[in-house]
Order: C-alpha cells, then structure tokens, then sequence
C-alpha cells in the first residue's frame, strides 16, 4: 500500500507518497492555482515503484497555489482573444521559485543518491520545470512537460542545448482553452532543437491529463535505467 505524509522541503509544504521499494524519486509541480492534492491520486495511479514529492507553490492563487503571481486582469484580457502563448513573458517570481525547486532537489538526491530522478510539471508547473533545466542545469533523468508553454523564449533558446539526450514528454491538448496547442507545439519544437529524446502526445481534449497522457508518463518512468 502507499504511504502518504507531509514534510517541509525548501520552505515548501510538500506531499510525500511512497510507492513500493522505491526505485526513483519523481519530482511533481502542479499548475496554477492547484495544491498537491490534486496530483497525489495521479501518482498512485501510475503503479510504479517510486518516491513522489509533491511541493506546494509558494504562491496563494485563488482555491489552490501557484509558482509565481499572475496578473488576473491581464489574464482575462489575454483569455478573451483565445487561448494564450506566454513565449514572451517572463514572470516576476520566476527566480524564487527555482530557487526553492533547486533546493527541493538537492534535498531529493540527498535521500536517495542512486535513484533516478523525474520532473514532471503540469502547465505553470511545466513551465517552472523547464525553466529550471535550461537555467540551472538542473540534473535530471527524465522531464514531463504536460500542457505547459516556453515563457522568456529567445533565453531558452539560447539555451536549448541543456535538453541534449534528455528523454522529454510532452503533451498538449487540442482544443486547450487556457494554453494554446500551437503553444504546446512550439515547446516541442524547442525540445527537438535541443537534442532531447522527445515524445509527444497530443490528445483530443483541453488543459488536463488524460489516460493517453498517464499512459506516456509510465513508459517514460519504466524505459529509464534504474540501479
């Protein structure tokens, strides 16, 4: 059976749940006004043998939390012409956020040097993700970018090459309402320009987590190499 508990890890609530012998630690970052809650059921789910953390965002965002602030009047502006490509945004909170996720990681490899380490983030979560490779050179085995976006894009393309021989989900909703598909596309693409080992998985459906998108995440985390 899993066990379930809460820890404070790098100033942030985060939710631990254990899976069997633990053979990997994955690292999950919700969206937008979400809390770990929402993500410790898909965790479970996946059946794998593995250590999850689940931090919380530092960010109080409507019901839930998120990674930095947003601005909810210009947010409503940008939704009323269509769903949205942030490529040119470059949120304030970015910085803290990876910072605390760096901390978050380095306290995850502590506690278990010889696993395997996953990061999978779901639309602000992804973009939190990905901006912490690129900058940071954060070291990870695998990334999961699930309907998420490039933010600050000229930077990350100036720093694509970190994603060289990554294996990279990513996934994106056709008819995703919050975060365009030409968006999600658009990430892939840079992905692909970096040299990571991309699979995509478009879907039928709008800004979530389907059974195709599960099933693509459990082939990630059983085709990697484990002690």
């Amino acid at each position: 059976m899993p066990t379930e508990w809460t820890e404070y890890v790098a100033g942030l609530r985060t939710l631990r749940v254990t899976v069997g012998e633990p053979r990997l630690s994955v690292v999950m970052l919700h969206g937008r006004a979400m809390a770990p809650e929402s993500l410790a059921p898909f965790a479970t789910s996946l059946g794998m043998a593995a250590d999850y953390f689940i931090p919380e965002g530092p960010v109080c965002e409507g019901p839930g939390h998120a990674w930095w602030p947003v601005d909810a009047t210009c947010r409503r502006a940008m939704r009323a012409q269509g769903p949205r490509d942030l490529h040119a945004e470059s949120p304030a909170g970015a910085s803290s956020a990876r910072a605390a996720l760096l901390e978050l990681l380095q306290h995850v490899k502590a506690q278990a040097p010889d696993h395997a380490v996953v990061l999978i983030g779901f639309s602000q979560g992804g973009m939190l993700a990905c901006d912490a490779l690129l900058r940071d050179h954060v070291r990870i085995d695998g990334l999961a970018l699930l309907s998420s976006c490039r933010i600050t894009a000229a930077e990350w393309e100036a720093r694509r090459k970190a994603f060289h021989a990554l294996p990279v989900l990513v996934s994106h909703g056709r008819t995703d309402a919050e975060l365009s598909f030409a968006a999600g596309e658009a990430l892939r693409d840079l992905c692909l320009r970096g040299g990571a080992a991309v699979t995509w998985v478009p879907f039928d459906g709008g800004h979530e987590i389907p059974l195709v998108v599960w099933r693509g995440i459990r082939r990630l985390l059983q085709e990697l190499p484990v002690e």
